[in-house]
């Protein structure tokens, strides 16, 4: 009889075979090493401080365009839209100098956008905004985005108006 129950044992480990994982066992931590790559990345980021250095200054005192630190918007009250179009984005900000003007131009497939200051006196600001429409040979996407231009004033805006007007050219 003992060849019998060793037969049967033998059966029953064919039948339920021992559970073994499939996955090789250099894969068992891989989650966990993944996952906690991801926690630390994710920390790291989250610490760190961003500085901004003030440029040591021009003939002027004024920092050059884009280098004068955080915007505040300049009042509506202050700003002319009547020579934009219909539907033109029509924010202007100004940095902490008083003295670099951010507006907003449109742009997109073939198309791209500047901003130039053509005049300024005692008691305005004019901000000439062109649009340039690129003919050429190749597909032109439909979508329009804003991106912000600068222009730098020879002084301060202080309480003077600022007059935006656009034009398109085509090159």
């Amino acid at each position: 009889m003992a060849g019998a129950s060793d037969r049967s044992a033998i059966r029953v480990d064919r039948c339920n075979p021992s559970r073994r994982s499939l996955r090789p066992s250099t894969m068992k931590g891989l989650t966990t090493v993944v996952g906690a790559g991801a926690l630390v990345l994710a920390i790291s980021a989250c610490g760190q401080t961003q500085t901004t250095t003030t440029p040591s200054g021009s003939a002027n005192g004024i920092a050059p365009a884009g280098q004068g630190g955080s915007l505040r918007d300049v009042p509506a009250e202050q700003v002319d839209v009547s020579k934009l179009p219909a539907g033109y984005p029509a924010r202007v900000q100004l940095d902490d100098n008083g003295a670099v003007l951010a507006v907003q131009g449109q742009e997109g497939g073939c198309e791209h956008s500047s901003a130039e200051l053509s005049a300024q006196d005692a008691a305005s600001v004019h901000v000439l905004l062109t649009r340039n429409l690129v003919e050429s040979d190749r597909v032109c996407s439909k979508e329009l985005r804003l991106t912000q231009l600068t222009v730098q004033l020879d002084k301060p805006l202080a309480d003077r108006k600022v007059v935006l007007e656009q034009r398109t050219v085509r090159s």
